[in-house]
């Protein structure tokens, strides 16, 4: 039986889902699709998001190199699930036990249920109140905020590694605290290794708690600290020459850029936090550039709860006591930037100085705040796709053009 994974949580994991399907959120070492299809085995798995993010979503399944249809034609029974549930092992006998017109459900969550008819994403919220609902006896691993997203990255790097290796260049001045087997370099993958300057310093990686993935044509820079679980995604440069410290439940997706202090993030692939500054418990788009001091606080100085005030969410949240900022898609950050605590970063923002309240999309937010003029955004954020154009499935640019356009309808 095939299986539809659908952004039912669409809502509560904004500004990130802005311009992405919640199947194509990075967090542990892969894609949330990723998770969901190793966890649930032996199904063919496609995905169900809203209209406008359907061309985007065709280009993120080039560019992760899946094979899967988005939005594709029910023409048989289906499994209808909702993507941003990591299912345990014993939740697909409780799926295949469901009959149609039934749903599975863990208390409120929808985890899955059984279509026999054409499914819109328009329809989804209908499809499931009118089901019958029957409660797991499981306790899957719920993505429904973005601070879940901090919260699970270490526990899902975990589940995704499989075994240490050295498939790269390792320094032989590297320093490995904890066990070796617990640490991956991928092919083509360099950690402190000699540059045309010399040594100047070493590599520390600590896995004594987690391990550490440093995947395929990654670079690791000298005087840089990792500490696991963690994760470099593929082509990703840590360390603007040098002093990088990236501490344990993070993850850096592909072709990115890591510098300075980063703990507890959860950054998508092609975004740029190269310099000194700090980034904690966090949670970054893709194409975000962090200008040199940019720092955010994820601690309020009463060490009380950080409460946030989430896009499409009525009220404010608790996200608990450390918690820092969600970063949509294309937003930049000049030096010395400070983010408060629990503040959000709409998509395609502009941003100097204090950020104190949350800035919304196609934001200027310089000598006051203003509106980003969506012809220069649309510009802008070419210049910069443009710079990793070799890197990119062809047309995406174009296709990431048309998505800002259509965001800025909304």
């Amino acid at each position: 039986m095939k299986l539809l994974q659908a952004d039912v949580n669409r809502e509560g994991l904004r500004p990130l889902t802005d311009t992405r399907s919640v199947a194509d959120i990075e967090i542990g070492g892969q894609t949330v699709y990723e998770h969901v299809q190793e966890s649930l085995e032996g199904y063919e798995h496609d995905v169900l998001t809203p209209e406008y993010l359907e061309d985007i979503t065709e280009k993120n399944s080039e560019f992760h190199g899946l094979d899967r249809e988005v939005n594709p034609e029910l023409d048989a029974e289906r499994i209808v699930y909702n993507s941003s549930v990591i299912p345990e092992p014993g939740i697909a006998a409780e799926i295949d036990k469901l009959d149609t017109g039934e749903g599975l459900f863990y208390d409120n969550t929808f985890i899955a249920g059984i279509s026999n008819e054409n499914l819109d994403y328009s329809d989804l919220d209908d499809y499931i109140d009118d089901l019958d609902p029957v409660q797991t006896s499981e306790d899957p691993l719920v993505l429904e905020r973005p601070w879940d997203l901090v919260e699970h990255n270490g526990e899902l790097i975990e589940r995704y590694f499989d075994s240490g290796a050295v498939e790269g260049d390792l320094s032989e001045d590297a320093v490995i605290r904890g066990s070796k087997e617990r640490l991956y370099v991928g092919a083509g993958a360099t950690v402190g290794m000699e540059t045309d300057e010399g040594f100047r310093g070493e590599v520390v990686i600590d896995t004594s708690e987690g391990p550490v993935i440093i995947d395929e044509g990654a670079s690791v820079g000298v005087n840089t600290r990792i500490t696991g679980p963690a994760y470099i995604g593929q082509e990703t440069k840590v360390g603007a020459g040098d002093n990088a410290v990236i501490h344990e439940d993070t993850h850096i997706g592909d072709v990115a850029r890591a510098g300075g202090e980063i703990e507890g993030v959860v950054m998508q692939s092609f975004s740029n936090k190269y310099h000194h500054g700090f980034l904690g418990d966090s949670v970054v788009g893709s194409w975000v550039n962090f200008g040199a001091g940019t720092t955010n606080s994820d601690l309020k100085n009463t060490y009380g709860d950080v409460k946030v005030d989430l896009p499409g969410v009525e009220g404010t949240e608790s996200a608990g006591q450390f918690f820092g900022t969600v970063i949509g898609d294309h937003s930049k950050f000049g030096i010395g930037t400070n983010i408060f605590t629990g503040k959000l970063v709409g998509p395609v923002a502009q941003v100097r100085g204090d950020v104190t309240e949350n800035t919304g999309s196609f934001a200027w937010l310089t000598d006051g705040k203003q509106d980003y003029d969506p012809e220069r955004a649309r510009e802008h954020a070419r210049r910069m796709m443009e710079r990793r154009e070799d890197e990119l499935p062809e047309g995406y640019i174009e296709t990431q053009q048309e998505l800002l356009s259509r965001l800025e309808e909304r």
